[in-house]
C-alpha cells in the first residue's frame, strides 16, 4: 500500500471516529489522492526516462573521447570530425572475420597478424583469363568522411590493387578508387547496375611508392571526393550518380592471381556516421 492511500485511510478513520462523512466526500478524497498518485507517477518516469538518456548520451560521450584518446592514428584533414572507426591492428577488437574462405570467383584467407590485417586472396579462372574479382569488406556507413588506410602488396603477379569502396547502394552500384603499387597507377572504376565503367582511368603517379606500403586517403564532402596518396593530391570527383553510403575496405585480383595483401592504420572520421556489418563481397 502507498504512503498517500495509507494516509488517506488512516484520515477516513480518524474521521469516521468523529462523524460520518458525505459519500460526496469520500469519493472526493479518493479521487484528488489518485490524480495525485497518477501526477507523481507520471513526474518519477519522465524523470527515470530523462536521466536514463542522460546516463547513455554521457556514455557515448565518454566511449567517443577514449576511442579518441586511444586511437594512435592522426590526420590533418577535418581534425574537427569525430572519429568513427580507428584500428591499428594490434589485435581484433573490432571484430573482423578471419578464416578460410571458398566462393564461386575466389579463394580467400582473411588474419590478423604482427600488427597487421592480411588478406590472401586468389582470383578463380572462370572466364579464360580476361576478368577478375574484387573483395570487400564492408566497415560503416557515412556520406561525409575521412578514410584512411595504409596498404601494401606481395606476389608474383602485377594485376593486383587494393583500395577502397564508397557511396555503395547494393554490391552492384558502387566506386572503389584502387591503387597498383605494382605497376604504379591509380584508378576509380564505377559499377553501375554491376557494369564497369572508368570516371579516372587508369594514371601513373609519382606519389605512388612502387612495391612498398602506400597510405591511401579519401575526403568526401558535401557530394565532392578528393584522393591523396601518401598525403599527395591526386585527383577529384564531383556530385557522383550512384548515391549509396556504404564504406568498405577493398582488393582485387585478376583471375589466375594470387596475391597477399597487408593493412594498417585504418582511420575512418566523419560528423555523422552510423556502424554497418562486417561482411565480405564478390562481385
Amino acid at each position: 500500500m502507498s504512503q498517500k492511500r495509507l494516509a488517506l485511510l488512516l484520515l477516513l478513520i480518524l474521521v469516521c471516529a468523529c462523524s460520518t462523512p458525505s459519500e460526496k466526500a469520500v469519493q472526493t478524497a479518493i479521487a484528488q489522492t489518485q490524480s495525485a498518485e497518477a501526477g507523481v507517477s507520471d513526474t518519477v518516469i519522465q524523470t527515470a526516462i530523462a536521466q536514463t538518456q542522460i546516463a547513455e548520451l554521457e556514455q557515448q560521450q565518454v566511449a567517443a573521447t577514449q576511442q579518441a584518446q586511444e586511437c594512435a592514428i592522426t590526420t590533418p584533414y577535418h581534425e574537427d570530425w569525430s572519429i568513427a572507426f580507428c584500428d591499428t591492428f594490434t589485435d581484433n577488437h573490432n571484430g573482423w572475420e578471419v578464416g578460410t574462405g571458398s566462393e564461386e570467383l575466389s579463394r580467400s584467407i582473411y588474419s590478423i597478424e604482427d600488427g597487421k590485417l592480411i588478406v590472401d586472396l586468389t582470383g578463380k579462372v572462370t572466364s579464360g583469363y580476361t576478368s577478375g574479382v574484387i573483395q570487400w569488406v564492408r566497415i560503416l556507413s557515412a556520406e561525409d568522411f575521412v578514410f584512411t588506410v595504409k596498404g601494401d602488396i606481395f606476389s608474383d603477379y602485377k594485376s593486383c590493387t587494393w583500395g577502397v569502396i564508397f557511396n555503395e547502394e547494393d554490391q552492384e552500384n558502387l566506386y572503389a578508387f584502387m591503387i597498383n603499387s605494382r605497376e604504379g597507377y591509380y584508378v576509380l572504376t564505377k559499377y553501375e547496375d554491376g557494369k564497369q565503367s572508368f570516371p579516372i582511368s587508369a594514371k601513373s603517379h609519382g606519389a605512388i611508392d612502387w612495391d612498398e606500403q602506400n597510405e591511401l586517403t579519401i575526403v568526401a564532402e558535401d557530394g565532392y571526393y578528393q584522393f591523396f596518396i601518401n598525403g599527395e593530391y591526386v585527383n577529384e570527383l564531383d556530385t557522383p550518380s550512384i548515391r549509396g553510403s556504404m564504406v568498405s575496405l577493398a582488393f582485387w585480383t585478376a583471375e589466375g592471381v594470387t596475391a597477399r595483401f597487408e593493412f594498417d592504420d585504418l582511420l575512418i572520421k566523419s560528423p555523422e556516421w552510423s556502424k554497418g556489418a562486417g561482411v565480405f563481397q564478390d562481385l
